[in-house]
């Protein structure tokens, strides 16, 4: 199943992994980017390094670290489905990610704990679209 994810996907990065130990998880460059910028924004709002039980994505309008509000939380999905429906990303993968509350890569695809999930609402899609209905 991961194939055929990859396949849908279609873009291949090279990996790396945050941390050296059994938890880490590959990323590609890009995320390791978009991390190292979001601790750079994190020394820059609190005058200290992130610990470990600080927030990655945090609010920008407190002066104590505290992790995004449901609403910013929500409002962020939205830009990101947005982006992605935008973008050449194949609309089954939109469509599973919005159903789903995932973002699977071939690079994460083997540590999904509900593959048969994801995989589902791919398939989902695609029956909709057989059966003539709209997303």
């Amino acid at each position: 199943m991961a194939k055929r994810l990859a396949q849908r996907i279609g873009r291949r990065k090279r990996s790396r992994q945050v941390d050296q130990d059994e938890n880490s998880i590959p990323i590609n460059q890009e995320t390791a980017e978009i991390i190292a910028q979001q601790k750079k924004l994190f020394r820059e709002q609190f005058g200290r390094e992130p610990g470990p039980d600080d927030p990655l994505f945090f609010e920008s309008s407190v002066a104590v670290p505290q992790f995004l509000s449901v609403e910013s939380q929500e409002e962020v999905w939205k830009s990101l489905l947005q982006a992605a429906g935008d973008s050449e990303i194949d609309p089954a993968i939109v469509y599973a990610m919005n159903k789903t509350g995932r973002i699977v890569t071939e690079t994460n695809a083997q540590f999904l704990t509900d593959a048969e999930l994801w995989h589902d609402a791919v398939d989902e899609y695609h029956q909709r679209i057989e059966s003539g209905e709209t997303q």
